[in-house]
């Protein structure tokens, strides 16, 4: 865990500054997670880490389709649940995007967005159930990228909880 909290805290750092994680930064994870699988485990291990990193990235991925969710995001999400046990990945998912949900929030009621926002959502969502195909949640990249939240902060924040044993 102590490795990807130290992946996620530089992922997070690019997240912040540039709104994009690299792709190489995820192959160097992807390939450091599953050497050390093997190392601490065995060849065997990956039977179950690579289904893990896969079902992960599928999950999350129709979160990619309508652009509420960045492909470095998933990628990055994905390859993170490799790192951690399977009994623990749900929970650090969970916790990570409560995380990033609280700051959405908090960030929507600094800039006076929260209600104009939500309107937005449920007119989203009416939209998505009358016609029954989901579109771009976001009009565009730019508005996107300033209205979200980078999510490798949060997920370095979950990694952390877990180091300190709160699941």
């Amino acid at each position: 865990m102590y490795l990807l909290a130290a992946f996620l805290a530089v992922a997070g750092l690019f997240d912040l500054f540039f709104r994009k994680i690299p792709g190489r930064l995820i192959l160097l994870m992807l390939g450091v997670c599953l050497i050390m699988n093997v190392y601490v485990s065995g060849l065997s291990s990956l039977t179950d880490v690579i289904p893990r990193i896969l079902i992960a990235g599928a999950l999350f991925y129709p979160v990619f389709v309508i652009g509420a969710l960045g492909a470095g995001d998933v990628k990055l999400i994905a390859v993170s649940c490799g790192f951690i046990p399977a009994g623990k990945a749900l929970m650090f998912l969970f916790i990570s995007l409560l995380i990033a949900s609280v700051i959405g929030v908090l960030k929507m009621g600094i800039n006076g967005e929260f209600s104009k926002r939500m309107h937005r959502l449920a007119l989203y969502i009416k939209k998505t159930i009358r016609t029954g195909r989901p579109e771009m949640y976001h009009a565009n990249r730019a508005a996107a990228l300033e209205n979200g939240v980078a999510l490798a902060g949060p997920m370095f924040i979950s990694a952390l909880i877990g180091i300190g044993g709160l699941y």
